[in-house]
C-alpha cells in the first residue's frame, strides 16, 4: 500500500481545521474529511434559489480579531444584519429572553411565575446540576415551565441530567428588579444569550460558507477521504484506501468518541471513556415559500413540548440573498441524541412542521409551499451531561502524551461558536510553531468560551 509522510495532519476540514492549516501558512499541511465537500457543520447548500445553512449560522463575534479575520475572507462583502429572537408557547409570542418578559406569559401562570421567582430570592445553594441551577436563577414554576421543557426538546435529557459547565452566559440570569419590572410591561431589554448586541455578520453570498472559501482553496484537502484507523504511538494514520499517512502532528477536529474508538492504541480505560460522550443530533427541515416572511424574527424558540419544532430560523433574515424575491426561507430543527432518538418517519416530521408554521403564521398556507426537504444531521452540540467532565479527563491524559491537539466543538466536545473554534484553531497553531499558544485565551471570547 502507498505510503504518504507529512508534518501536520488535519483530521476535519470544517472551520476549525481550516483555520489550524491558515494559521500554520498551509505548509507541509493536509487536511483529510470524510465528506465530499469542505466547511463541516457550516457547509451551505443552493437548492432552487434559496440558501440553506446547516443549522443556523451568524457570527456575532465581539472579538476583534476574529471579525476582522472573516471580513478578510469574503474581502469585505459582508451584510450587518439587526437580529430578532422571540419565543413561542400555547399560541403565546414571548419577547426574548422571557424571564423578563412575564407580561406577555398568560395569567394565572404570569403571576405563578413571579410569585415563584420572589419567593426563592434567598436560595443560596450551590447548583448541583442545570436544574437546580435553573429553580434558583427563575424560580421553580418559570424553571419547569420554560427552560426545563426546551431542554428536554434541545438537549433531549431532563435538566439535572446536565451540568452546567456549559452554561456560563448562554441563558440570563435576571436581576429581581428586571424580573419584577418585565410582569408589567416591556423595559425594553431585547436580547439573546447568543447575541452580545446588533454587530452580527453574515456573508453577502453563497451562506455562511462563503467564509470557509478562500480558506479551503489555499490549503491541501483531500475530500472523501476517511480515516480508519489510528496509531497514535507511531504516529500514524491509515486511510479508507488503504493508504498509510505518518505524521508529526496530529489536529483532529472529528467527534472525539470516534477518534478514540478508531484507535488501534488507545487503552480499553480511554477507550470506555469515549464511549460515554454524547452528542446531539438533529433534523433540519428546510421550508421554502412563495411568500414574504410574516414575523419579524431571525429565529423562534418554541417551548410547546407536543410540537416537533424545537429552534425556528428564517433564513433571509440572516442575509437577504438567502431567499428568492418576495419569498422565505423557514428552516425549523427537530432534536435527537443516543439519550432519545430522532423521528424517522420524514413525511409525518415534514407534515408535522408545516401544520405548526401555519398554526404560528409563519406561513399563511399550503398552497405558498414550494418544497420541503427533511435532512438528518448526524452532530448537533456536545451534550453535558455528569459522565462528560471524568470522560475528558482521562481521554486528555492520554491524548496529551501523544502531542495530539484537539480543536473545535466536535473535536475538543465543547459548546464552542465559530468564533472560539478559531481562536482555538490559532493557539494550536501557535503550539506547533514551538510555542504555547497562551497568547491565544479561548475564554477571550466571553459568549463562546462555556465549557
Amino acid at each position: 500500500m502507498a505510503s504518504e509522510n507529512t508534518r501536520v495532519a488535519i483530521i476535519g476540514a470544517g472551520v476549525s481545521g481550516l483555520a489550524v492549516s491558515h494559521h500554520l501558512n498551509n505548509e507541509d499541511t493536509v487536511l483529510f474529511d470524510s465528506a465530499d465537500h469542505y466547511a463541516g457543520h457550516c457547509h451551505s447548500e443552493l437548492v432552487d434559489g434559496f440558501t440553506w445553512d446547516d443549522g443556523p449560522h451568524i457570527s456575532f463575534s465581539v472579538n476583534n480579531y476574529v471579525q476582522d479575520f472573516l471580513v478578510d475572507q469574503v474581502k469585505g462583502e459582508y451584510e450587518s444584519v439587526e437580529t430578532v429572537s422571540s419565543n413561542y408557547y400555547k399560541g403565546h409570542w414571548i419577547g426574548h429572553p422571557s424571564q423578563v418578559n412575564l407580561y406577555q406569559v398568560p395569567e394565572p401562570l404570569r403571576t405563578q411565575c413571579l410569585e415563584s421567582f420572589l419567593a426563592t430570592r434567598d436560595d443560596q445553594r450551590a447548583p448541583k446540576n442545570y436544574q437546580d441551577w435553573l429553580d434558583v436563577a427563575f424560580g421553580p414554576v418559570f424553571a419547569s415551565t420554560f427552560p426545563a421543557a426546551y431542554t428536554r426538546k434541545y438537549w433531549t435529557v431532563e435538566p439535572s441530567q446536565l451540568s452546567t459547565e456549559w452554561v456560563g452566559n448562554r441563558v440570563m440570569k435576571p436581576s429581581t428588579e428586571q424580573v419584577v419590572a418585565g410582569a408589567t410591561g416591556n423595559i425594553g431589554l431585547a436580547t439573546s444569550h447568543y447575541v452580545a448586541d446588533k454587530n452580527t455578520r453574515y456573508p453577502s453570498n453563497g451562506g455562511f460558507m462563503g467564509y470557509m472559501h478562500r480558506m479551503a482553496e489555499a490549503a491541501n484537502v483531500q475530500l472523501n477521504t476517511t480515516v480508519n484507523s489510528i496509531n497514535f504511538g507511531n504516529r500514524e494514520l491509515v486511510l479508507g484506501d488503504g493508504t498509510t499517512v505518518n505524521y508529526e502532528h496530529l489536529v483532529s477536529t472529528m467527534a472525539l468518541k470516534k477518534l478514540i474508538l478508531a484507535s488501534v492504541d488507545a487503552p480499553d480505560s480511554v477507550r470506555e471513556a469515549a464511549k460515554l460522550l454524547t452528542c446531539t443530533n438533529f433534523l433540519r427541515v428546510d421550508v421554502a415559500v412563495n411568500h414574504p416572511a410574516i414575523r419579524p424574527e431571525t429565529w423562534v424558540y418554541v417551548y410547546d413540548e407536543d410540537k416537533y419544532s424545537v429552534r425556528i430560523s428564517v433564513t433571509e433574515k440572516f442575509g437577504p440573498n438567502n431567499a428568492p424575491k418576495d419569498c422565505t426561507g423557514i428552516q425549523v430543527e427537530v432534536y435527537g441524541s443516543e439519550y432519545r432518538a430522532c423521528p424517522t418517519d420524514f413525511e409525518a416530521v415534514k407534515t408535522g412542521v408545516v401544520n405548526e408554521l401555519i398554526e404560528m403564521c409563519m406561513i399563511e398556507s399550503r398552497d405558498n409551499l414550494r418544497y420541503v426537504h427533511c435532512k438528518f444531521v448526524p452532530q448537533g452540540n456536545p451534550i453535558f451531561d455528569h459522565n462528560r467532565a471524568p470522560a475528558m479527563k482521562e481521554i486528555s491524559t492520554f491524548l496529551d502524551k501523544h502531542g495530539v491537539q484537539l480543536v473545535g466543538r466536535y473535536g475538543e466536545h465543547k459548546y464552542l461558536m465559530t468564533d472560539a473554534c478559531i481562536i482555538s484553531a490559532r493557539r494550536v497553531a501557535a503550539r506547533i510553531g514551538g510555542g504555547d499558544g497562551a497568547q491565544h485565551d479561548v475564554s477571550e471570547v466571553s459568549l463562546s468560551a462555556a465549557g
